[in-house]
């Protein structure tokens, strides 16, 4: 399942989101949800400051597709002024997951804040399953196009490694950058997994590795059906 524009730009100043290893993590997967099951992932995020994010994203993947439908929605606060977010988005997957295999897929998401379309988002991620060891690797090349005044177009790059530390949790580490001139983040949680409706409940940590340097802290759940 895909993560959000925003949370790679909240830190930095909103709004955008970007794509993850399920969730708040911004680099994504290539993994999709299952054929026919419904899941839905909800966080919350605080930011060094007065900035937050509260977020809800649906998404079904159709029965004998591989193609993943996401509907988000979010609020957020920024320096004391609040806005609605709506991020629908697609993602294709080429290739599945499995121990060995390189997995493929794309995904793209459009912004619309109170009502206003802001942005875009085009991603392609790609993972890999160690054969040999419970850890998955991640990888992200994606394009941001920014609807201002004037248009801004961003790159978007990540990598990211999962591994199930134990049968209980993984831990899950990502590091990614969205355009030359935004300095590259860091997070770091641990997913503590359940195996039914709820799916998983997620607790994490991360801060920008430039500038100001600042914190922010997320936790969040996964719900399968």
């Amino acid at each position: 399942m895909r993560n959000t524009i925003l949370s790679a730009i909240l830190v930095g100043g909103l709004p955008l989101s970007v794509l993850a290893a399920g969730g708040h993590y911004p680099v994504d997967d290539a993994d999709i949800t299952a054929p026919g099951d419904f899941q839905i992932e909800t966080w919350f995020t605080r930011v060094d400051g007065d900035n937050s994010e509260f977020a809800f994203l649906p998404a079904w993947t159709p029965r004998g597709t591989t193609l993943e439908l996401t509907a988000g929605f979010y609020r957020l606060d920024e320096d004391g002024d609040s806005f609605n977010r709506f991020e629908p988005a697609a993602k294709w997957q080429f290739s599945g997951l499995e121990p060995g295999r390189l997995a493929v897929a794309a995904s793209v998401a459009l912004g619309f804040d109170d009502g206003d379309f802001t942005d875009w988002l085009v991603n392609l991620p790609v993972s890999y399953e160690l054969s040999n060891a419970p850890i998955v690797l991640h990888g992200n090349v994606g394009w941001i196009r920014l609807r201002e005044d004037e248009d801004i177009d961003r790159a978007f790059v990540g990598a990211a490694f999962e591994w199930g530390a134990t049968e209980a949790f993984d831990l899950i580490g990502q590091v990614y950058r969205e355009g030359a001139d935004e300095d590259p983040e860091a997070q770091l949680g641990l997913r503590f997994g359940f195996g039914g409706p709820l799916d998983h409940i997620d607790f994490a940590a991360g801060r920008t590795l430039r500038g100001d340097k600042d914190w922010f802290f997320t936790v969040g759940l996964g719900l399968t059906f």
